[in-house]
């Protein structure tokens, strides 16, 4: 194709080729054709970008703004999609009856401005959604590059990269489906009350499709956000980056219980690839989503591995009885308040009566004991022990439950410090569900405090993908990135986010950390007033304000340590933030003095002095080389 638009091939860029074209109209057919042909005859998905501005050539390659913001157009294209610049837009508009949408001003990496852009609208080319267009408006992706060279001014460059290699599905005969999304279950059965019995199935059927590791599954929080939204399933798929979606219906539930499923592609256009009705006892609902997904699996002709067909093979039936009382039990505990988890609690025990070898009851109880320590309701040394025994409960009847393994490896992490149990833990919960969102997120970090920030980004960023709509994951990559250093990145996520939910309160300490690595002390001192304002810590605010009036940021923080110490009799301070707060301040003696505090008090945040660059100005201090030891954690450069 590039050679019959008269284009000519510079070079192979891994898995991607870059090109030059005499003319942009020429680039832009010879992209329509690229992609045209891709559908018909590889199936794959592959993703362009074009460019009409300066390069350099080097040796017999080229270099420049015109190859980087090519290069940067592609990388946040949608797969089988064309993304342009407005160089390209301005030349063509005139010339041919192309049509092209205007995505808005994209910030891309290597480049310090941000682009006017658009994508080429065109049978069988995504469109960007809205959802797509506002991230690209406010994603920043890495930091600039330089090179001084000698500029030569040219038309055009094309990009195409990120080929998707997954097995092409001869039964169906579209686009390969790597990664689907599970649509909310239509209720046709007639009866509202078994809401709760139709949210059960699908947030099991997607627990068990996600055990297929060649699939990526987005969460249920994901797929919640599209119940009773008037969008086609390619625009969807679309805002997602999923192939294909799989809509279900239940239809009766008595003594039998009867489903229809649907799959449904997106690519190249919205296409029902295979249905089926099920019609089961009610004894063996716990197998039905097994089924489906073995089913799902077949129709697009991915193998499941040993590990997987272990994972969704049958088991013995369950008591209906006490299946619907966890179902009735989880309904409860997802809305969180006293009163509901209270019911949850009832819900489960009652479940576990009926069936004591019903692992689901035991881990419905494990989670609304944490339940009442996640919102205030109880201290953690109240239920620690009833969280554990259920647990453990659990996972001898049950050993795939990937929430048990999670809630075991975060436990162990910021619990028990245990590293070597942590990991095995974490390993196992993602080998079960690779597409549980909350494994991978605390994997990034506890990859982090083993040493290796870098090495658990992907996993941070993964979460962020399989529940896009989820702040707490977008807070914990933001905290991944200034924990890996990449303040740039971690500062126009975290304020992207607080425009979106200015009161996230993980994300708001991890925008005040990295507005104090950045040197910015009066923004830093702006988000901490929101959190103590948020926390209703008037004691702290005027300590924050008198500080600063007395000797800028720095006198703030530790005047507002001192103010904690001195009320600590009457109001519980942890010693973690006094130690924190004196290490924003850089007082090493009182930091020193109120880490070993934090240590002794066995405070959860502990693991973090292996990587946190704040406490880099302390890792030179004996005492502090002493508690890393003591913790078992590696020792950074200061």
């Amino acid at each position: 194709s590039i050679n019959k638009f008269k284009g000519n091939l510079i070079k192979e860029m891994g898995d991607g080729m870059l090109a030059q074209f005499n003319t942009a109209i020429d680039s832009v057919l010879c992209a329509i054709e690229i992609q045209k042909q891709a559908r018909q005859q590889i199936k794959e998905k592959i993703r362009i970008g074009l460019h009409l501005g300066d390069i350099t050539f080097d040796h017999e390659d080229i270099f420049g703004d015109g190859v980087n913001i090519a290069s940067r157009l592609q990388s946040v294209a949608d797969p089988g999609g064309i993304y342009i610049s407005e160089s390209i837009q301005k030349s063509i508009r005139a010339k041919s009856a192309i049509k092209t949408k205007y995505l808005g001003e994209v910030k891309l990496k290597n480049v310090d401005y941000k682009v006017n852009t658009y994508c080429i609208v065109e049978e069988g080319l995504p469109i960007p959604s809205r959802a797509k267009i506002e991230q690209l408006k406010g994603k920043s992706l890495v930091n600039k590059l330089t090179r001084s060279v000698y500029t030569y001014i040219f038309l055009l460059l094309l990009i195409i990269t990120g080929v998707y290699w997954i097995q092409n599905s001869p039964k169906t005969g579209v686009v390969p489906i790597s990664s689907l999304l599970i649509l909310p279950f239509d209720n046709f059965t007639g009866d509202e009350s078994l809401e709760y019995v139709v949210a059960g199935i699908h947030d099991a059927l997607i627990g068990d499709v996600g055990k297929i590791s060649a699939l990526r599954v987005p969460s249920k929080r994901t797929a919640n956000a599209y119940r009773n939204v008037e969008k086609s399933i390619p625009e969807i798929a679309t805002e997602l980056n999923v192939d294909a979606a799989v809509e279900t219906s239940v239809t009766c539930y008595g003594d039998n219980i009867c489903i229809q499923v649907k799959l449904v592609s997106a690519f190249p256009e919205e296409k029902q690839l295979w249905v089926r009705d099920f019609n089961i006892e009610k004894a063996d609902i716990s197998n039905l989503t097994k089924k489906i997904s073995r089913e799902i699996s077949q129709q697009i002709n991915l193998n499941l591995t040993p590990r997987e067909e272990e994972l969704l093979s049958e088991t013995k039936p369950i008591d209906p009885e006490a299946y619907e009382a966890y179902l009735r039990g989880m309904g409860h505990w997802e809305l969180g308040t006293k009163q509901d988890l209270d019911r949850a609690l009832g819900y489960f025990q009652l479940s576990s009566e009926i069936d004591p070898d019903y692992a689901l009851a035991y881990l419905g109880i494990s989670r609304t004991w944490g339940g009442y320590v996640q919102h205030g309701f109880l201290p953690y040394h109240e239920v620690s022990d009833k969280v554990d025994n259920a647990r453990k409960k659990a996972i001898m009847l049950d050993s795939s439950l990937v929430e048990i393994r999670a809630g075991m490896a975060t436990k162990y992490t910021w619990g028990d410090w245990n590293w070597q149990k942590a990991e095995k833990e974490f390993l196992k919960a993602i080998e079960i569900n690779p597409n549980y969102a909350f494994s991978q997120a605390y994997y990034s970090h506890f990859l982090a405090i083993m040493g290796d920030p870098e090495k658990g980004l992907p996993h941070s960023e993964l979460a962020m993908e399989l529940d896009p709509f989820n702040t707490l994951y977008m807070s914990i990559h933001g905290q991944a990135l200034k924990n890996a250093g990449k303040y740039d990145e971690a500062l126009e996520l975290l304020q992207n986010l607080y425009e979106i939910e200015p009161d996230q309160g993980i994300a708001l300490p991890a925008l005040w950390a990295v507005y104090h690595e950045l040197g910015d002390t009066q923004k830093a001192l702006d988000i901490a007033k929101k959190i103590y304002m948020l926390r209703e810590n008037e004691l702290a605010l005027r300590s924050l304000e008198q500080g600063f009036e007395e000797g800028g940021y720095h006198k703030a923080m530790q005047r507002t340590a001192e103010m904690m110490i001195t009320q600590r009799d009457s109001i519980y301070f942890p010693s973690w933030q006094i130690f924190t707060l004196y290490c924003r301040a850089e007082i090493k003696e009182e930091a020193l003095e109120w880490l070993q505090k934090a240590y002794e008090e066995h405070d959860s945040n502990m693991p973090y002095i292996s990587i946190d660059p704040l406490f880099d100005f302390l890792r030179d201090e004996p005492r502090f080389h002493s508690i890393l030891k003591k913790m078992n954690l590696p020792e950074l450069k200061s």
